[in-house]
């Protein structure tokens, strides 16, 4: 709903001190696809000089009397030179860029042609000025501040004759153009002024211009008033006159002059105001020349207004006439600000859309500035979708929730990973400061502090563990795996462990592609309190003849193991383990493993552990070889195929130990007969279940 104001016209006088710097409009810094305006804003006296081609502008520029087209392309440097009434120089100089495209390819090539050849659009207030849907825009001078399209419209009674720069940017074709709106009234006012033989100074005061006439006001005498003459304005008053010099045809001429006015202030909700004359058509007004104090057109309704984005402020003279006579005048400071409040700024120690760490998000605005916030609740990803871009449907379908005002000027929040899986965050926010609104800003993260990717052929230098840039060592892992809670690594082509590495992570091997995880003589992974699955993966290692000591590929104490569908060929020079297990849990599944030695071998070495295999195939190759030797814990066994070759062995070594062998083929190929007889050796303490086991070399 429109307010109205009803005020009484008070005379004010204002002094408007000239501005002395050069305030440039046009052009800025930057780059543009469009010749630029020179327009420069001020009302500094003196002369003004510019150059386009870096050069001194009073010798060798062009004297400035208004805006102009800079006819220019390419690199440009403009020099501008203000030189006041008192000789006092002032110089500014702008740097920029012109690379012309007329848009001729794009849908909104009309909307570019309306200011390419002259860099200015002539604009009348309350018609329509469309920016394109495919450009974001923003109005005056930097810093930037883009707004979505939109249609921009000054208050049909808006007078305000204004030069605005617009910039227009194309995202698309990281494409700038900038020029100038120029702003008029609607129409054009009446410019007819009454001829009558006296002036009114402040509404009140009367002085009679003309000494060849007689005057009278309303039924006075007539006479010849040598002095200003006051006056009651809150009744109407006849002013009549004649010559001096008495005729009988002599006219007598009047003019009635109406009772001082009230001035109406009607202003509306988007932020401009209007003033006219209530009640009064006899009434008009008029705007003020700063410059030499002149009145031109007449207007019924004087309004000021501002775009939508952008920002007016100033000072106005507005004259009062009766029947086109002045009466007097009022001030008017406007100050309408339509800018949108300044983005929200988000700051965070997320490195890019995907963060390895546990993410905090900082979002502030302006003191004075209210901020909203709305949140996406988090959504939990598969691992393969960890390398979406920021742009991928699935994370467009993310919304936020309802905004909701934050209690001060700052928010705070901190995002994790709850689980393996990686977590996709979003946040919103807008601010608001007065009755403007900014646009909103979002800020969206994945957090996958435990999905890893390893490629032996990969970019070492580059290296940071996503499927972009890979780890190709696996010494780069070695600090994920103490400090994280969960790391999955995906693994492509050969993982070379040349060095014992202490795991306290939950860690998970699976095949990227072709996966091999070869272990150096003194490799070793080695887990206390984590988990360890692996799956589908060549498991391999070099053999040096100079260790004799055992050093097993796996180490686990307090731990778990889950190994499933995979292929080791382990080979010792003396004596040798695969997997050393101390109060742990082993799951092996459908796997083929080789161990051999010279000496001694096993496949599995266990303390106090409780071991499930199943559908395995299984052999050791040594002058002494054991599959598995367990002191204390528990064994499932079932449809596994086990094999040892060499001197004399066990297909299993049992002490202290319940254990269940079911549906198993115990193989040997044996040299020393004296151990045929007995697949398993278990001691008194044992508890055995052998069922369904097929034996063959015993």
């Amino acid at each position: 709903m429109n307010k109205k104001f009803l005020t009484v016209l008070l005379l004010l006088s204002f002094f408007v001190p000239l501005v002395a710097e050069i305030n440039m409009l046009s052009p800025v810094e930057g780059e543009w696809a469009n010749r630029q305006m020179l327009v420069i804003d001020n009302n500094a006296d003196g002369d003004f000089f510019y150059s386009i081609d870096g050069e001194d502008p009073e010798t060798f520029g062009f004297a400035y009397d208004g805006p102009v087209l800079l006819d220019v392309t390419g690199e440009v440097k403009l020099k501008v030179t203000h030189i006041s009434r008192d000789g006092k120089k002032e110089n500014q100089s702008v740097s920029f860029t012109v690379r012309p495209d007329d848009a001729s390819k794009t849908n909104y090539k009309n909307f570019v042609q309306t200011f390419y050849d002259a860099g200015i659009i002539n604009y009348s207030a309350g018609s329509e000025l469309v920016i394109p849907k495919e450009l974001s825009f923003y109005l005056g001078l930097p810093p930037e501040n883009y707004m979505a399209a939109r249609t921009l419209r000054l208050s049909e009674s808006s007078v305000l004759s204004r030069y605005i720069p617009c910039t227009v940017l194309d995202g698309a074709r990281s494409l700038k153009y900038r020029f100038i709106i120029k702003t008029f009234p609607q129409t054009a006012g009446a410019h007819v002024r009454s001829d009558v033989p006296f002036e009114i100074t402040d509404w009140e005061t009367i002085t009679f211009t003309d000494i060849n006439l007689i005057y009278k006001i309303d039924s006075e005498y007539w006479g010849l008033p040598t002095k200003p003459v006051k006056i009651d304005r809150s009744v109407s008053h006849m002013i009549s006159w004649q010559n001096l010099e008495y005729e009988p045809s002599n006219p007598v001429e009047f003019f009635v002059l109406p009772p001082r006015p009230k001035i109406e202030k009607e202003e509306t909700p988007e932020g401009s105001f209007s003033y006219s004359v209530l009640n009064e058509r006899s009434y008009s007004l008029s705007i003020q020349n700063q410059n030499d104090g002149s009145y031109s057109e007449l207007f019924q309704t004087v309004g000021v207004d501002a775009f939508y984005g952008d920002f007016a402020e100033g000072k106005l003279t507005i004259g009062v006439f009766a029947n086109s006579v002045y009466q007097g005048s009022f001030d008017i400071d406007y100050n309408i600000d339509k800018r949108p409040a300044q983005l929200p700024v988000v700051k965070s120690n997320a490195q890019g859309f995907c963060s390895r760490n546990p993410v905090d998000v900082k979002i502030s605005v302006p003191r004075g500035s209210e901020l909203y916030v709305a949140l996406s609740e988090p959504l939990t990803l598969e691992p393969k979708e960890v390398n979406y871009s920021a742009d991928d449907r699935i994370f467009k379908s993310v919304s936020t929730g309802e905004y909701k005002k934050v209690k001060g000027e700052n928010f705070a929040i901190r995002w994790g990973q709850n689980g393996i899986k990686p977590v996709y965050y979003k946040v919103s926010a807008y601010s608001k400061r007065d009755d403007n609104f900014s646009n909103s800003v979002e800020f969206a993260v994945i957090i996958d502090q435990s999905n890893y990717y390893f490629d032996s052929l990969a970019d070492s230098a580059v290296a940071d563990g996503t499927l972009t840039n890979p780890f190709t060592d696996f010494s780069q892992i070695e600090m994920l795996l103490k400090n994280q809670r969960a790391v999955k690594l995906c693994v492509k082509g050969e993982l070379q462990i040349n060095e014992r590495f202490n795991i306290s992570s939950n860690f998970e091997i699976i095949n990227g592609g072709n996966a091999k995880i070869n272990f150096g003589p003194n490799g070793s992974l080695e887990f206390k309190g984590a988990t360890f699955e692996i799956s589908d993966c060549h498991i391999s290692n070099v053999c040096d003849s100079t260790v004799e000591s055992i050093v097993p590929f796996i180490k686990l104490e307090n731990s778990v193991l889950t190994m499933k569908n995979c292929v080791i060929d382990a080979q010792f020079s003396k004596n040798g383990t695969v997997i050393d297990s101390y109060n742990s849990i082993l799951n092996i599944s459908d796997t083929i493993a080789s161990s051999s030695a010279v000496t001694y071998v096993s496949f599995i070495s266990a303390v106090k552990s409780r071991m499930t295999i199943n559908s395995c195939s299984l052999s050791s190759n040594a002058e002494t070889c054991v599959v598995i030797s367990a002191d204390n814990g528990n064994i499932n066994a079932k449809r596994n195929e086990f094999l040892i070759n060499g001197g004399s062995g066990r297909i299993a070594e049992l002490f202290s130990v319940k254990a269940l062998f079911v549906e198993n083929t115990f193989k040997a190929r044996l040299s020393d007969s004296s151990n045929k007889n007995q697949p398993i050796y278990f001691d008194k303490a044992t508890k055995l279940t052998d069922s369904k086991n097929e034996r063959s070399g015993f």
